[in-house]
């Protein structure tokens, strides 16, 4: 017993030591997610899990390996591994180079190099581990065959073991290999066998697994239990694990030990003592396989009924089951004296130091429905109830303080606030009740100061005066003239409900149910950041603000928003906005058990003197720590492109510095690419960029997608690069390089022989044209009055023909180019506004190639008759080419272009054009740019080409201006 205490110590100092500066959390915090085959795995078996080098998560199964990339699984089974005798996979193990073994039944064995599959040479039987040592060669754990050694680029096995059922290798710093089999532990030194008998301290068992710590110790798990070898002798890990079968083990980032057992899920050991996830707390199944911590210190534990993972999400809770008196939590409170006062339905409860204190009155009963929490000024809790008033805790033990018979307007009580002057103020369901310091009542009600009775919220400002939220708007009530003055909020708004305030230096933040009001002290107006904003939701019900983020809670979960985004959107007019809001959404996937937080009491949020924040929900009292969730966003991200396809076909992906060779004429490339991070993939933020085409990188969101299309000859590289929400973009960006190859007329070479041969030919003409001059001159002379007035109109129909489309019988580009070169620089002297719009029909190759070219040309005519129609005062039109058409508005600004572009493209995309073909729908995307700030009408164009094409990567059927 004493010396397992020692290796219990041992182990207690070095936990410590690895992990001072981590926060371990128990496992009933850890946010939980399972895969299985309606997930997407092939198999639920996980027989084994890894991570190589590049992020990527690989899965072993009976039916095939899947490769995760936190949204979906890529499957590879013998159709895409060639030579593979079978699907089945019982091991997975990367190497320090990047690569990845696999191996598995009928003793196959691959190898994943360059993204490619190279089969090996099979073993003899099924392979339950595979291990490279530190000389390169291979160990084989097989099935009922023992160890195998293959050394280094040889096809011949060499038999160790021989007749076990061999499960686990492993090599020590001392270059000992030690193999795990169905006899026991086996010591293997120069290729020389030994099996560890009982006399060294371990069990006459078979032995599962085998672990080297950080500092050096072996670790076994056997059918009786875990060991660790210390001074050549094998101790008991912990006495409580005698009696498990140990089939997986695994040392976390804090030095933490994790078992994985046959039957009994999974235990781990820390300073904190042994803790057991089971399938009753969550494990789709106790018989575990393999587990694994990935680089964000997720840990992956796979079983016979699914992949589990267990990681640190960004809130943790506390509910019934940990404590709580009640999970519908309606209010919570942070006390100076660093505890965390939480008021349920069903009573009051003192979290302190992760323990959890619960409170009755004299009569030992606890069932108070409590709405609301204040601090007194010596330190002692009041709180509100639903039916019983204001109590007092005092000496642990709730008193009565004030109700209904002793003065008090309503016991519904939902808000409390001590002000500056010592005196207490009380927010009922029938009016506002203060306390003065002498205990004598004052009363406020709907029939006098207040709009509504039902008052939800209080709060004091710098200046000392009390805002009161009710149902039916805002009330402050003046510290100096001591009356009430209503707030109104414009009925633009549509506000009615104050559920919560949050004051700063300059303004009154108003959590109401359309959205965050902002009130400025100085000016008394009002802003509000609601739906119209971009807000997902109407109802707020309490802010709770950081260094640089005001977390909002509603009925949909937690908003996080930066403070400088919220004042950007509040300080710019609506048509001038170019920048969407942005916010994170917090709900059941990041940890909450219920997204559905509480409001209409106070403080039904509050910020707390470690950094946590907590928000009261319908299941429990939800925390997150902003600097934990911040530091997340710091882990190393890798980002990969996995697919490049080329006219619909996918092509095969380069190697580090070599370029993909396209041939000419490919009209469309199109990017699949994602970050590899496995706690929040769908909030990945991605830019791309194009070098060739645009050297700008290009805002993707979350589109994990990029497509080119029709561009010209030339050497190209792409980029992609992966961040997390509110962090700044890392350095991980991945390339492809890529050429497209020209048509024969499109080299240099055949365009300058080109010009030679024209110039050789307009020289001949010229010297032929000199010689029969004179004859020429002779018969022109005579036939000079009788022609002229032929020739004049053959001139004018041919000009005509030069400047205009034949197809609409519009401008065309030499038009519409004369006229931009000839007025562009008097619209500049003369301080004129001039825009320009392109405008391009949306997937015009699909009309061609679904319906046929000629109902192309009718659509184009359409179009055209309909911007003819709509056309207004100095507008000029042009037919630019193809599918693209060009609008100049002489003296407006590209947003005064935009109204009329937008009317356009509503008009067109409105017109019915089943007359033209059946089923046939047809839009249109602008893009649009004026000359302000601009001195070329070349650089005008190109700022309108851009803005179409940030339209069209947008969507298309829409109006972007630069």
């Amino acid at each position: 017993m004493m010396k397992c205490l020692g290796i219990l110590c041992s182990l207690f100092v070095i936990f410590v030591c690895e992990a001072q500066e981590q926060t371990r959390l128990p496992l009933s915090d850890y946010f939980s997610e399972t895969w299985n085959t309606r997930s997407g795995l092939p198999h639920n078996s996980i027989n084994s899990v890894a991570q190589t080098q590049d992020g990527y998560l690989w899965i072993a199964t009976w039916e095939g390996l899947a490769r995760f990339n936190g949204q979906e699984f890529k499957l590879f089974t013998r159709s895409e591994i060639n030579n593979l005798p079978d699907s089945g996979l019982r091991t997975l193990t990367p190497t320090d180079d990047g690569d990845l073994y696999i191996a598995g039944s009928r003793g196959g064995i691959s190898l994943y190099h360059n993204r490619l599959w190279d089969t090996q040479f099979s073993a003899a039987g099924m392979v339950n581990h595979l291990f490279k040592s530190k000389d390169n060669a291979l160990w084989l754990a097989l099935e009922n065959d023992g160890v195998f050694y293959r050394a280094a680029n040889s096809k011949k096995d060499i038999s160790i073991i021989k007749n076990v059922s061999a499960y686990r290798i492993i090599e020590d710093a001392s270059n000992i290999i030690w193999a795990a089999t169905s006899d026991g532990l086996y010591k293997i030194t120069d290729k020389h066998a030994t099996l560890v008998t009982p006399e060294y301290g371990l069990p006459n068992s078979p032995v599962y697994n085998l672990l080297i710590t950080r500092d050096g110790q072996l670790l076994i798990g056997s059918e009786k239990g875990a060991y660790i070898l210390n001074n050549e002798h094998f101790e008991p890990v912990d006495p409580q694990l005698s009696t498990e079968s140990i089939s997986s083990l695994l040392e976390d980032d804090h030095g933490d030990l994790w078992f994985g057992t046959i039957n009994k899920g999974v235990f781990r050991l820390s300073p904190d003592g042994l803790e057991q996830l089971d399938s009753e707390n969550g494990l789709p199944a106790n018989r575990i396989l393999s587990m694994l911590q990935d680089r964000e210190n997720s840990i992956w534990i796979g079983t016979n009924a699914g992949l589990f993972r267990l990681r640190e999400a960004p809130f943790s809770y506390w509910t019934k089951k940990r404590g709580l008196a009640g999970d519908y939590v309606r209010t919570v409170l942070s006390h100076s004296d660093g505890s965390l006062w939480i008021g349920s339905s069903t009573g009051l409860n003192r979290l302190n130091k992760n323990k959890i204190t619960s409170f009755t009155d004299i009569n030992k009963s606890s069932s108070y429905s409590v709405l609301s929490l204040l601090e007194g000024k010596n330190g002692e809790v009041l709180l509100g109830t639903y039916t019983s008033g204001v109590l007092k805790v005092e000496n642990g033990v709730i008193t009565p303080y004030l109700n209904r018979d002793n003065g008090l307007g309503s016991n519904e009580v939902r808000t409390l606030l001590l002000d500056s002057k010592n005196r207490l103020w009380i927010g009922t369901a029938s009016g506002l009740t203060r306390v003065e310091e002498d205990g004598t009542l004052v009363q406020f009600t709907n029939k006098a100061e207040l709009p509504s009775g039902f008052v939800m919220a209080l709060s004091e400002d710098n200046q000392g005066n009390i805002w009161v939220g009710t149902g039916i708007g805002v009330v402050v009530f003046d510290i100096i003239t001591e009356k009430f003055t209503i707030l109104s909020f414009p009925k633009s708004f549509a506000a009615e409900y104050a559920f919560g305030f949050y004051i700063d230096k300059d303004y009154m933040w108003m959590a109401t149910d359309r959205g965050l009001v902002r009130y400025t002290y100085t000016t008394g107006e009002m802003a509000i950041l609601g739906r119209e904003q971009g807000l997902p939701v109407d109802k707020l019900f309490q802010v709770v603000a950081t260094e640089k983020s005001f977390w909002l809670s509603s009925n949909r979960g937690i908003i996080q928003i930066e403070k400088k985004q919220i004042q950007y959107i509040l300080n710019t007019d609506a048509e001038k906005k170019v920048i969407p809001l942005e916010y994170q959404l917090y709900d059941e996937g990041d940890g909450m058990l219920s997204a559905q937080a509480n409001g209409g009491s106070t403080p039904s949020a509050t910020a707390h003197n470690d950094g946590t924040l907590w928000f009261a929900t319908a299941k429990g009292v939800s925390s997150v720590k902003p600097a934990r969730l911040q530091a997340s966003t710091q882990v190393s991200l890798p980002t990969i492109i996995e697919s490049f396809y080329v006219d619909g076909k996918p092509t095969a992906l380069p190697l580090d510095g070599e370029s993909v060779l396209l041939p000419p004429g490919v009209s469309r490339l199109s990017f699949q690419y994602a970050g590899l991070s496995f706690i929040m993939p769908q909030r990945l933020n991605f830019q791309t960029r194009l070098e060739g085409f645009n050297n700008k990188w290009v805002n993707r969101q979350h589109s994990t997608t990029a497509e080119y299309t029709n561009l010209p000859a030339g050497r190209y590289t792409f980029m992609v690069r992966a961040g997390y929400p509110n962090a700044k973009w890392q350095q991980n960006h991945k390339v492809i390089s890529f050429v497209i190859q020209a048509h024969f007329w499109q080299k240099m070479s055949f365009k300058l022989f080109v010009f030679f041969i024209l110039t050789l030919t307009v020289y001949a003409i010229y010297k032929y044209r000199l010689y029969h001059y004179k004859q020429v001159e002779i018969k022109l002379i005579s036939r000079v009055e009788s022609q002229t007035q032929d020739l004049q109109k053959q001139a004018d129909a041919f000009a005509y023909q030069a400047t205009h489309d034949q197809l609409t019988d519009m401008p065309n580009r030499r038009a519409f180019d004369s006229w931009l070169a000839k007025n562009f620089a008097s619209f500049k002297t003369q301080n004129k506004p001039l825009a320009i719009a392109i405008m391009d029909i949306d997937h015009f190759k699909r009309i061609n190639d679904g319906w046929s070219h000629i109902v192309g040309d009718k659509v184009i005519c359409t179009i055209a008759r309909i911007l003819k129609t709509n056309s207004e005062g100095e507008q000029e039109i042009a037919r630019w080419g193809g599918e693209e058409f060009t609008l100049l508005f002489p003296g407006k600004t590209a947003f005064e272009a935009r109204v009329i572009c937008e009317q356009l493209r509503e008009n067109i995309s409105n017109n019915d054009f089943s007359t033209v073909a059946q089923n046939l729908n047809v839009t249109v995307s602008f893009g649009i740019s004026d000359s302000i700030g601009i001195n070329d009408y070349d650089r005008l164009l190109s700022r309108a080409d851009q803005a179409l094409y940030k339209a069209k990567n947008s969507g298309r059927n829409r109006t972007e201006i630069i």
